[in-house]
């Protein structure tokens, strides 16, 4: 079925609707939760995003008639859509969706009445207003989550990786006292953040506080104070720890819009 076709039949969906199909429906998104789809083996159902799709990852679905899946897959890359229809009476399969960097969980069963047409919608705050996908320590903690697994998620699901950039530059600094050992910078696309993985050594015989809450990077004159810290705030005499650090703003609230090729120097206030 050609993108023209479905685009067709969307419409054609969204403004009729009937009783045995039921209404259009729209759904809010959110990465937490697992949706369950009824499919019918007569019609397809179209189910909608915000925007265009990063990836589709299935179990018992494809989008190749001669594998004779139980579910029948049809989307165009790119597309904010796809289209999915039962091929045998007790099909079942199930779909991640990769949207914006986060991950949306969809179950597919056959039913009697099947749903024709799902749009996901972004969340509305209690004011009526989308809240911003970029900011907030949920997402931050998202985010540096993660990082932590990007070796894992490379290997395992491509498709949640392919937005974010990494370097393991291994440059290393002084601050006051403390080796900063920068070993790995991450850069997420979508979401204009960068998440950095530093190391710092303490060679001296006595504890080192450092200001955990004032960590920042500085490109050149301008500073990035991080968004989000994980850190202890002291390191043990002659021993080292390993702090995390999420960037994504200028320390005037501008947005951070920094690149990997960027020359990083990071900012570790000591304390007495």
């Amino acid at each position: 079925m050609d993108l023209r076709r479905l685009v067709l039949i969307t419409l054609s969906f969204a403004i009729a609707g009937t009783a045995r199909s039921g209404p259009v429906k729209h759904w809010p998104l959110d990465d937490r939760a697992t949706y369950p789809v009824r499919l019918g083996i007569d019609a397809p159902t179209t189910i909608q995003f915000p925007g265009s799709l990063t990836a589709l990852e299935g179990a018992n679905v494809s989008a190749r008639v001669e594998d004779n899946p139980p579910v029948l897959l049809s989307h165009q890359p790119g597309a904010n859509f796809f289209s999915v229809r039962a091929l045998r009476p007790d099909a079942t399969g199930a779909l991640n969706v990769v949207y914006q960097g986060k991950l949306f969980a969809l179950t597919f069963s056959t039913g009697v009445e099947p749903d024709r047409v799902i749009a996901f919608k972004e969340s509305k705050s209690s004011d009526g207003t989308t809240p911003s996908r970029r900011t907030g320590p949920a997402h931050w903690l998202s985010l540096l989550d993660r990082a932590k697994r990007y070796a894992d998620l490379a290997a395992q699901y491509p498709a949640l990786a392919s937005g974010i950039e990494r370097i393991g530059p291994g440059t290393v600094m002084e601050a006051n006292g403390l080796k900063v050992i920068t070993e790995e910078v991450l850069r997420f696309e979508a979401d204009d953040a960068l998440v950095f993985r530093l190391r710092l050594e303490n060679p001296s015989r006595n504890f080192t506080r450092y200001a955990h809450t004032q960590l920042a990077v500085r490109v050149g004159s301008q500073s990035f104070p991080a968004a989000l810290a994980e850190a202890e705030g002291s390191v043990a005499p002659q021993s080292a720890v390993v702090v995390w650090l999420v960037v994504a703003a200028a320390s005037d609230g501008a947005p951070a819009e920094l690149s990997l090729k960027n020359t990083f120097s990071v900012v570790v206030p000591t304390m007495p």
